[in-house]
């Protein structure tokens, strides 16, 4: 099953992801200061080895061999529902040993001694359901009793440099990122009065661009943010059936604060883009989509 879980997700029991009452989303600022993965592959081959070398005696300490919490890693990160970071992974334990073939306690101590050296982050911690929650997922025909931990695969503090890498950005020069070399030295005495006839033509400003423009100038919290930063994120709203404009965005928006009983923010306490990229989590392009609800009729 595992190796063809790694082409194939579906084959993997998958219990409490789709639960009816995992309604509360991650808090704003959940991630703050962590680093998510680059690939999965990427993680497990580079990243937790050198973790488990440089934390031998963390794992000492939760009576776990390197062996045994690389392959719980393994079957673990299968789990994460965004394979692109590593995050928002759901699992019980017992899940874990019924693939591990080992017992539910050293699952366990699998999981603390991850914590401890910094690979994965509680994001949401696992706890029973209320009696009004139980009866709601008795009514929806949910027999479930409790909510599992939500957790997330992050790359431990002293290995960020094992992930990350200096990049020129836009608008910078690259003599600023390379190292002084006399090669430069002719370049950097050429006259700045006229440009170069090599000078690459600017990039183009798409859909997203402007709608991300459109974003910056109507939300408050967005105001000191460039377009460029999140124009990414907008993207899929350029694509849909539906062509979003900035207005439609920021009213979906304000009826996310409505369902979850905020108050619309004006400044961000984290990054402005992390902020709207936890709205734009809440919000389905298709879905809702204006208009959706009475082109699309309800069976």
């Amino acid at each position: 099953m595992l190796a063809v879980a790694d082409r194939d997700r579906g084959v993997l029991p998958r219990w409490g992801i789709n639960s009816p009452i995992r309604c509360h989303p991650v808090a704003p600022g959940a991630y703050t200061g962590t680093i998510a993965w680059t690939t999965r592959q990427h993680y497990l081959a580079v990243v937790v080895p050198a973790a488990l070398r440089a934390n031998a005696e963390v794992l000492n300490r939760h009576h776990v061999a390197p062996d045994t919490l690389l392959r719980w890693a393994r079957v673990k990160s299968l789990y994460a529902q965004e394979p692109h970071n590593g995050r928002q992974v759901i699992v019980r334990p017992d899940t874990l040993a019924g693939l591990l073939q080992c017992s539910e306690r050293t699952v366990q101590r699998c999981n603390a001694a991850a914590r401890a050296i910094g690979l994965e982050l509680v994001v949401i911690p696992g706890r029973m359901l209320s009696e009004i929650e139980t009866y709601a997922a008795r009514k929806k025909g949910s027999p479930q009793r409790g909510l599992s931990t939500v957790t997330a695969f992050v790359v431990p503090q002293a290995l960020r440099v094992l992930v990350c890498h200096v990049t020129p950005t836009r608008g910078r020069s690259l003599h600023s990122f390379v190292k002084t070399d006399p090669t430069f030295k002719t370049d950097r005495a050429r006259s700045k009065g006229a440009p170069l006839r090599s000078t690459p033509p600017q990039r183009r400003r798409g859909p997203a661009w402007h709608l991300a423009a459109g974003l910056t100038e109507q939300a408050i919290f967005l105001r000191r943010c460039p377009p460029g930063r999140i124009a990414g994120q907008l993207v899929r709203f350029t694509r849909s059936p539906h062509h979003w404009t900035s207005t439609q965005i920021l009213r979906a928006i304000d009826q996310v604060n409505v369902r979850l009983g905020y108050t619309a923010p004006v400044r961000a306490k984290t990054t402005p883009w992390g902020l709207l990229a936890w709205y734009l989590g809440q919000i389905d392009e298709v879905a809702d989509a204006p208009g959706f609800t009475t082109a699309v009729p309800r069976p």
